[in-house]
């Protein structure tokens, strides 16, 4: 048996967008995401003609309950692989005879997903990486295979060097892109709201810390950006918050952490205190349910609102309004509001830089939420960042679990975004 490897289809992408319909008009309920993966989604990549559809739910129960409707839509469910992988449920279709289409249904959050579709993003920026992964295709569509699952289990050690390369990609510009966005979303604070808020800032090659004296909590007290923790590192961030009354905390990416490191933490006083959820998409348009409220770019004018409002949701003091509104219009930034007639509901904003984007600032008044606004205003910024030349959008959240919900957490994966890691925060209390 010989696997047959044709050239990219620009058509692949239409089949996928006429099967993708076909599934949410018979499972919408269950589907909280769904993609198009696999080798058929990357432009200019030869592939098996056959398109891989990635269908993330919001629970293993909800990607059971697709197993009816996806049959009646032709699709064979295949259980064979459930024992190594038990948190999918995999189906085929085949059409006059030929395969024609694969569904990868798994929970939306589960890491299965995030390293397929990061795999695919990865050789749409690394053409390297795309021509030696389309190099061995060819090559081993030269063979004969007994087994179905040999061609695949030969691509394994390329694949699993990818996904590598793709996660240490985009976490490098993760950190880069927030660590520069937190320094610009405080940066452009006068003196005198410096003085107000007895605010600090740091910035020092990619590390950003920020330190208020007026609150005691660490979402105002931080350091980000980190590229190693050791003596060194801790010394210099502890000159920062020298003083300051409360807590402040290291937000350190995973990778830099082992056993070693957290000891080192501990003897330095910190503590592991939560983490928080990072995520990443492309920057292609979401679609959104809309809402029936107003939404506008907004500039300087409405700068005042937006810091008194955001602090007020957050629960921050109102001596930061004016450092939480020094951002409003200035280059880096673009700033959504929604209104009712003549009443602030939320707004939000997005930070850009370069080819990256973060989002940041979003918020909604209680009286006005489960409006569609958080839905709107991600879409509006998602196509203003697109429009500015962006090509990949990051954004962090808190944990969501059953006791905690977090409507954001599953908001995000809604849209389209990654869950990529999660960060923890370390947190001194001095």
């Amino acid at each position: 048996m010989k696997v047959e490897i044709v050239k990219y289809n620009p058509e692949w992408k239409s089949f996928y967008l006429a099967e993708s319909g076909r599934i949410k008009a018979s499972c919408g309920e269950s589907i909280l995401t769904m993609e198009h993966a696999g080798s058929t989604s990357v432009e200019g990549l030869s592939a098996k003609p056959i398109i891989d559809i990635y269908i993330g739910t919001k629970s293993l129960s909800d990607a059971d309950s697709l197993i009816g409707p996806l049959k009646n839509l032709g699709y064979e469910y295949v259980k064979e692989f459930e024992k190594e992988m038990p948190f999918r449920r995999y189906f085929r279709k085949d059409i006059d005879g030929k395969r024609k289409f694969h569904i990868h249904a798994v929970p939306a959050s589960h890491p299965f997903r995030r390293d397929d579709l990061m795999f695919r993003d990865y050789i749409t920026v690394n053409q390297k990486a795309k021509k030696d992964y389309e190099d061995l295709k060819y090559d081993l569509a030269k063979k004969e295979w007994t087994e179905n699952d040999s061609y695949t289990n030969a691509k394994t050690a390329i694949c699993l060097k990818i996904k590598e390369d793709a996660f240490s990609f985009f976490s490098e510009q993760y950190e880069k892109t927030e660590s520069l966005a937190t320094y610009l979303m405080h940066s452009y604070a006068t003196e005198d709201a410096r003085k107000k808020a007895k605010f600090k800032l740091l910035r020092q090659g990619d590390l950003t810390a920020i330190r208020t004296d007026i609150f005691p909590g660490f979402s105002l007290n931080r350091a980000l950006g980190l590229k190693k923790i050791d003596e060194k590192v801790l010394n210099f961030t502890e000159e920062f918050f020298k003083g300051k009354p409360g807590k402040f905390a290291l937000q350190i990416h995973p990778s830099l952490l082992n056993n070693e490191k957290t000891e080192l933490l501990k003897s330095k006083g910190y503590s592991f205190a939560n983490s928080w959820v990072t995520f990443y998409r492309d920057s292609s348009p979401v679609e959104s349910g809309g809402t029936d409220l107003e939404i506008k770019e907004i500039g300087t004018e409405f700068a005042a609102d937006f810091g008194r409002i955001l602090d007020e949701i957050f629960s921050f003091p109102h001596e930061f309004d004016d450092i939480a509104s020094s951002a409003v219009g200035r280059k880096e930034w673009v700033t959504f509001m929604a209104f009712d007639r003549d009443k602030i509901a939320g707004s939000a904003a997005v930070c850009i830089t370069g080819e990256y984007a973060y989002l940041a600032f979003a918020n909604v008044l209680p009286e006005y939420r489960r409006r569609g606004i958080q839905g709107e205003l991600l879409s509006r910024r998602i196509d203003a960042a697109r429009e500015r030349g962006v090509k990949w959008i990051f954004v962090d959240t808190a944990e969501t679990s059953e006791e905690n919900p977090n409507p954001s957490y599953w908001n995000m994966l809604r849209h389209g975004f990654r869950l990529f890691y999660n960060r923890p925060n370390y947190v001194k209390v001095q």
